[in-house]
């Protein structure tokens, strides 16, 4: 379904993961995602993700923030120490240093990008609630021929996207289909690669975890944003049991070491009967679904509700789909729990959420016309319920 995008100078921005994948069908994309397969996206537009972080953008993030905790200056795998571009005991941005690091191969790397770049976190809040992962960006920003690491490996799925330049990827088959923290494998970077191809604007590339792969610039400058997906695994849920394992009083009991044998057997026996039943009860849809109640919306940084017009763009805060009860025009006030927060939300805001879950974004507009059940008032109140409560911003339209 096509939706009604906000847009800077004319452009759309990308706004959803069905934007971020065209022309590759969302279909596509999961096939490749749940069969741990690369995926390479070829944008027919190079300057389609010009508008989720442009030069005036990167300009202004260098100028006022290189010296943030979150951004580091990279060059092979090595940081460079913040004296080579700092004066004043760091506490300030020698200009002039900086600028002439940046033509020696290195890249500034700026983690959780996402908390800068609205449009971005927009983006990525979208992804996170149609795939249901946790996401996390960074951006990696080049003026001169290099890479900022070596090759290496992600704990997480990434999406690549190629804002600007072109850069040239190498990637090696992981020996582990499903790579976690605690596996560790030596990449031998003198074999050749299983893939070797080139970014351009606008293309998108799918990695999935644990794939040894590195990156280098190809033209004279290169950004592009890493989107990191990260799944929950067997262990993730095994810690689930162990934490409601610690509700079980019996399982506090020391182990006794220093008891008879036949005392030993007992409590162990004791211990494997709790567990037994601690694993027969556990289910991994509710400790999903309580992961997605408990995921709070994407920070938002506004302090008054804007008065909204009927070209208006509504973006949704939300980072999961939640349930949603069943509601009419006249029912009372009914509970929904976002961010692990149980709230009374009105029928048109319960009907709001669920209509904007499946048209994000939206203008307002065409959610009048998606809830005309409800008429125009309770519309309007509950769109500023939504804002107040930070589920939803507004990006101006026109």
């Amino acid at each position: 379904m096509l939706n009604s995008h906000s847009c800077v100078n004319g452009k759309p921005i990308l706004a959803t993961l069905a934007d971020l994948l065209a022309p590759v069908p969302f279909s596509e994309f999961i096939d490749a995602f749940r069969a741990r397969e690369r995926l390479h996206v070829s944008a027919s537009d190079p300057t389609r993700a010009e508008t989720l972080f442009s030069w005036r953008e990167i300009d202004t993030l260098l100028s006022e923030h290189v010296l943030d905790d979150n951004v580091k200056i990279m060059r092979d795998g090595v940081r460079v120490p913040r004296q080579f571009y700092t004066s004043n005991e760091g506490k300030w941005l020698n200009v002039g240093a900086f600028h002439d690091l940046l033509p020696q191969g290195v890249s500034v790397v700026v983690d959780d990008v996402a908390r800068s770049i609205p449009q971005i976190s927009q983006l990525a809040t979208a992804i996170e609630r149609e795939m249901g992962l946790n996401t996390h960006v960074n951006a990696y920003l080049s003026f001169s021929k290099g890479g900022a690491f070596k090759p290496h490996w992600d704990l997480s799925d990434i999406l690549v996207v190629q804002v600007h330049g072109k850069k040239r990827w190498r990637i090696w088959n992981t020996e582990i289909s499903h790579f976690v923290e605690t596996d560790r494998t030596k990449i031998n970077t003198s074999v050749a690669p299983d893939q070797e191809l080139e970014l351009a604007a606008g293309d998108v590339l799918f990695i999935p975890r644990g794939a040894p792969h590195s990156a280098a610039v190809s033209t004279e400058r290169s950004v592009h944003l890493t989107i990191g997906l990260y799944s929950e695994t067997g262990i993730d849920f095994l810690e689930h049991l162990r934490k409601e394992a610690a509700k079980d009083p019996r399982l506090h009991i020391d182990l006794p070491r220093h008891s008879s044998k036949e005392e030993l057997v007992a409590h162990e026996a004791m211990l494997k009967q709790q567990l037994h039943q601690l694993v027969d009860a556990a289910s991994i849809s509710q400790f999903l679904l309580e992961g997605d109640l408990a995921r709070l919306p994407a920070l938002q940084t506004a302090v008054a509700e804007p008065s909204v017009r009927m070209d208006d763009i509504l973006r949704l805060t939300l980072r999961r789909r939640v349930p949603l009860p069943d509601v009419t025009r006249e029912s009372r006030p009914q509970l929904v729990t976002i961010g692990g927060k149980a709230r009374h939300l009105s029928p048109a805001s319960i009907d709001a959420l669920r209509w904007l879950f499946d048209h994000d974004p939206a203008t307002a507009y065409s959610l009048y016309g998606g809830l005309s059940t409800h008429g125009q008032e309770s519309i309007e109140t509950a769109i500023r319920e939504l804002l107040r409560l930070g589920f939803l911003v507004v990006n101006r339209g026109g």
